[in-house]
């Protein structure tokens, strides 16, 4: 049967209330008189193929609730369709949700408004084959941290848990040698990190590519050259104004696509809050890909 609003929510997230905020919000939409489903993901994946089915019974909305990588499985499988993504943020860091302005902390009936009333806007969508990505996509430093915060049960999450996971990462971290092509042309040397922003943050608010847009058809790359660790405790406040960029370690490219190659070796790259691929990859921007429900 169809339906004007797919829920989608993983539940375990927002420490396993997720299910009880999806509850609320359909509860919200059928007293306004729209026709809810809500599904319960089963575990990786889950959410994307709920979401190809939905398109293909012509759902108008697909919302996720949960956190970025649960959007992300949406939004590959409805990319250039008729369905829009729907947010219900209820992740550790929800950085997708924070780009397209939705508030950092609310109540159902806010996020059930959204869904009624919100305009709907296109953005660009970041590919590497046939995954897709909603955030910035990190190698190097910050890929472990992400890496240290996916495959454990922190008790903080946001911001803090990414703060914790530098700490627990950066005393054993070898800067990796990198080769990097794209408009910009090739760049080859040994890095701290390397972001490559379709929104301006990650880890709950950390603006690593500050001046990265979701809807700007480019890629804006932060670069960081290897630095002393001493270093990268100073400059990490910086991170969090998005002030870093100034700094003589750190350069800032801009490109539609992104090869990235590491001789020494396969190397993660992680996106939304998740593993995504290892090196050699190819990353590209679609523009305009996603049409998304978004506050007024």
């Amino acid at each position: 049967m169809s339906c004007d609003y797919l829920i989608i929510a993983n539940p375990v997230s927002g420490r396993q209330t997720a299910p009880a905020a999806a509850s609320r919000v359909r509860q919200l939409l059928e007293a306004a008189g729209a026709k809810v489903d809500l599904q319960l993901t089963t575990g990786r994946g889950d959410a994307f193929h709920r979401a190809i089915a939905a398109v293909k019974n012509g759902v108008k909305i697909v919302a996720g609730c949960g956190g970025d990588g649960t959007l992300h499985e949406i939004a590959a499988a409805i990319e250039n369709s008729p369905t829009a993504l729907g947010i219900i943020p209820h992740g550790r860091c929800n950085d997708f949700a924070r780009a397209l302005g939705f508030p950092k902390s609310a109540a159902p009936e806010q996020f059930a408004k959204i869904l009624l009333e919100g305009r709907r806007r296109k953005v660009d969508l970041g590919a590497v084959g046939k995954k897709r990505f909603l955030t910035v996509a990190t190698l190097g430093f910050d890929s472990d941290a992400s890496r240290f915060v996916e495959t454990r049960r922190l008790w903080v999450k946001g911001t803090p848990a990414y703060l914790w996971a530098v700490l627990a990462v950066l005393w054993r971290f070898r800067s990796p040698t990198v080769l990097l092509r794209g408009d910009f042309g090739a760049w080859e040397g040994r890095i701290l990190l390397t972001a490559t922003g379709n929104t301006s943050s990650y880890g709950g608010a950390m603006k690593i590519t500050p001046n990265a847009k979701l809807d700007d058809g480019i890629f804006h790359v932060t670069l960081v050259e290897a630095v002393s660790k001493l270093t990268v405790l100073r400059v990490l406040p910086r991170v969090i104004k998005g002030t870093h960029l100034s700094h003589p370690g750190v350069r800032v490219l801009t490109t539609s696509w992104l090869e990235i190659t590491t001789p020494e070796g396969p190397q993660w790259i992680c996106a939304d809050g998740e593993s995504l691929c290892q090196t050699p990859c190819r990353l590209e921007i679609h523009p305009n890909a996603l049409e998304i429900v978004a506050p007024s």
